[in-house]
């Protein structure tokens, strides 16, 4: 009966010390978890955003929600017309219209009377259109006209053949000019000179690139004539009729078909 009673003992203390062992293991497999979350969650927050794998419930509810999810310091349109919104680490926020630029390339008529402007037929809405794009960051709208010049047409220009062969028409400003979102437009006119500019494939004739359908030439006089209305996208027309202006200082433009008559715009010959 001793016997018996000792052998029973042994095994409880045993079980006990295996018990015992097997609590302690999981305490520390507890506590390792416990660490490893708050060390990662220190280091998701000294990470930038940008590189963080895990989005955030802001980024996930959207950057540029309306409502009072986030203060707005300015630009934050009244209406919903989104424009390109922006939020630093310290949470101050704008909502700005996006930059653009417009080109008016034009070339001397092969019959030495009069210009041919280059224009592109869109490929989403088959209009005619103004040679452009978006500025990318960390780029002049002077380098955003050679690149898109070059994505668009396959014209290769040189900064320095860029100083004499463009000119500033205007900054175009209206909230109304574009309905895909608040854009303000930089516009200049670029001579195509194909003595000496060239193509990428040689042939020194300009070809539909990027986004664009196909790139054709018109004759400066058609413009707001013969192509009017809803021929053109957005208020390309308004810039083309602008530089036909500047173009032709002693004749009158007929302005007709424009997107808007009051269209807000600062150009060149408004200080002249």
């Amino acid at each position: 009966m001793t016997r018996n009673n000792s052998m029973s003992l042994r095994r409880r203390h045993i079980d006990l010390a295996a018990s015992t062992n097997g609590n302690s293991i999981k305490t520390l497999a507890l506590l390792a978890a416990i660490t490893i979350l708050v060390v990662l969650g220190i280091f998701v927050k000294l990470i930038p955003a940008k590189y963080s794998l895990i989005p955030s419930s802001k980024a996930a509810r959207g950057i540029c929600p309306h409502g009072q999810e986030r203060t707005w310091h300015g630009g934050h349109p009244a209406e919903d017309r989104p424009g390109s919104c922006w939020c630093g680490g310290d949470e101050y926020c704008m909502c700005t219209p996006s930059l653009a630029i417009d080109i008016v390339l034009y070339s001397k008529a092969e019959s030495a009377v009069g210009f041919n402007v280059w224009v592109v037929r869109r490929s989403d809405t088959g209009q005619l259109a103004t040679i452009g794009g978006f500025v990318d960051v960390g780029e002049t709208t002077v380098s955003a006209v050679l690149r898109e010049t070059e994505e668009e047409t396959g014209i290769m220009i040189s900064p320095e053949q860029a100083n004499d062969a463009m000119t500033l028409i205007g900054v175009y400003s209206d909230p109304r000019r574009d309905n895909r979102r608040a854009i303000v437009s930089v516009a200049y006119a670029l001579e195509f000179i194909p003595a000496t500019m060239t193509t990428k494939d040689g042939t020194n004739i300009p070809k539909g690139g990027d986004d664009a359908k196909e790139v054709i030439p018109v004759r400066l006089d058609d413009i707001g004539t013969k192509f009017k209305g809803e021929d053109w996208y957005a208020d390309h027309l308004t810039i083309l009729l602008d530089f036909k202006g500047q173009k032709k200082k002693d004749s009158p433009v007929a302005r007709e078909g424009e997107l808007y008559e009051d269209i807000s715009r600062t150009t060149c010959s408004s200080f002249q």
